[in-house]
């Protein structure tokens, strides 16, 4: 396609710079495919652009194309994480745009050195480096995979073919796609594009209903700005709000509660939570500690006696949000920072009546390689979550579409409250309905849909992609053999 909109001569006569920009645009529009714009059109032109960029590059070039096109990408789809250095403006707003420019750059070494190691050979291969870029990068200093490429599908029904081939072999489809505009005739080029349109305006899978007599779970959504939560003179009130929501009526058969929602000792809340939840079992999100000077970002189940039932503490940390990365070395620097101890999931919880739970607070819900891997397969997923933190639009928006993946590949149904974001229940195939969000402020009781028998992503979780890979380093090398 591009090698019919942009003659190769042209390309390298143009002036360095404006090639460079180009591939760095590229990425941004790449990027902005990904929610809330939710437009896998753009994310295809991007990318193949990207890709033909790449196959025009000389030696000495292929890791700075690879690396301008992460850039874009990055900086375009991670732009939310500017919001947590908003929230206090005067004293840390200066370093928003530097945390950006650094994750973006940093992510996007990933790429460059899959471009790098590919250098032109059997060009079908720089779509299997960049899917070894995005699952390294899921993987590396405890792996961040926010934003993988397959996700721009998210909102539409191609995305249920992640319950057999998962988000990474998404990624690759989109990838070779990509390559398809970037490379195929005019005609089939445009085909792609257009079908990525079609697939966005097609309405998605049925939702699976849900029984006359399933368990009915509310979400108390309180809708607490981040600059408020921690204020001593506000914690008390919002911890009465939520409280007030858990004591309406109708009963229910489960009440959960977002992250870090209750500021008390549990040991001292528990048994006034338990009075007004009705008979109902709550979870509830807070901090907790041990004697030998441990710190957890904490879930917990209170029963309906008033005991803390179970508890599991947050084993996916935030880096240098939650904890220091090389503690050890940043303190020969005389850097130091208290941080919280990891826990030991994923594990599952048995709540009666409503059957085994995997709980999941904010961050842990974007890891594949974390979701259902208990030793147990969980009949729900319970994640609980402050999206106050991600600002308004795209990082909360981007943080519940993986949700909703997590669920399509599992094949499990999710709960998920926040404090602010989307509160809802997802189910196995990532439909939604009645749910609170941004400014709503409330509770809202859903109906719990039964899960889906284990589909093959579940049980296999890289089969298909590693087949996927196989396949196409064969067409690859066959290509390059008979052309």
């Amino acid at each position: 396609m591009f090698d019919t909109l942009i003659p190769i001569n042209l390309w390298h006569k143009a002036p360095r710079w404006k090639r460079l920009l180009m591939i760095f645009a590229a990425g941004g529009l790449a990027g902005s495919g990904q929610a809330p714009i939710d437009t896998p059109a753009l994310t295809l032109l991007g990318l193949g652009f990207g890709l033909w960029a790449i196959h025009q590059s000389s030696d000495t070039s292929y890791f700075s194309t690879g690396w301008l096109l992460g850039s874009g990408y990055f900086a375009a789809s991670l732009a939310w994480i500017m919001e947590p250095f908003l929230v206090n403006l005067e004293a840390t707003g200066w370093m928003a745009p530097f945390a950006l420019a650094a994750m973006a750059g940093g992510l996007a070494v990933f790429w460059g050195a899959a471009s790098a190691l590919v250098k032109g050979r059997a060009p079908l291969l720089i779509c299997l480096a960049l899917l070894a870029a995005e699952v390294a990068r899921s993987y590396v200093f405890t792996g961040f995979p926010w934003g993988l490429i397959g996700y721009v599908w998210i909102d539409t029904p191609l995305y249920q073919l992640a319950a057999v081939i998962g988000p990474y072999g998404m990624t690759l489809l989109t990838l070779v796609m990509a390559y398809g505009v970037a490379h195929a005739r005019f005609v089939y080029s445009v085909a792609l594009i257009a079908f990525a349109f079609v697939f966005q305006i097609v309405p998605n899978i049925a939702a699976v209903e849900t029984s006359h007599d399933a368990a009915i779970v509310r979400l108390i959504h309180p809708n607490v700005e981040q600059s408020d939560k921690w204020d001593p003179d506000k914690m008390e009130s919002i911890y009465q709000r939520h409280m007030a929501l858990t004591q309406a009526d109708p009963p229910v058969d489960l009440i959960v509660w977002s992250e870090t929602s209750v500021y008390l000792p549990i040991d001292i809340a528990k048994n006034e939570i338990a009075a007004v939840a009705q008979d109902a079992p709550v979870i509830v999100g807070y901090q907790s500690s041990r004697p030998e000077g441990f710190y957890f970002n904490s879930l917990g189940i209170i029963s309906p006696q008033g005991e803390l039932q179970a508890e599991y503490h947050k084993s996916r940390l935030v880096p240098f949000g939650e904890y220091l990365p090389f503690a050890r070395v940043a303190g020969w620097f005389g850097l130091q920072r208290a941080g919280f101890s990891s826990g030991d999931g994923p594990s599952t919880l048995n709540i009666d009546g409503i059957g085994q739970i995997q709980p999941l607070i904010c961050y842990e819900g974007v890891f594949p390689q974390f979701v259902g891997r208990s030793a147990v397969r969980p009949d729900l997923l319970v994640l609980i979550t402050n999206d106050a933190w991600f600002g308004a639009g795209q990082g909360p928006a981007q943080h519940f579409a993986q949700a909703r993946a997590r669920a399509i590949e599992l094949g499990l149904p999710m709960v998920r409250v926040a404090n602010r974001g989307v509160s809802t229940v997802i189910d196995p195939r990532g439909g939604y309905g009645a749910h609170l969000e941004g400014e709503d402020a409330g509770f809202v009781d859903v109906p719990l849909p039964a899960s889906l028998p284990a589909p093959f992503f579940a049980t296999y979780p890289w089969a298909a992609t590693a087949f996927m890979a196989l396949c196409l380093c064969f067409v690859a090398f066959w290509r390059r053999h008979w052309t």
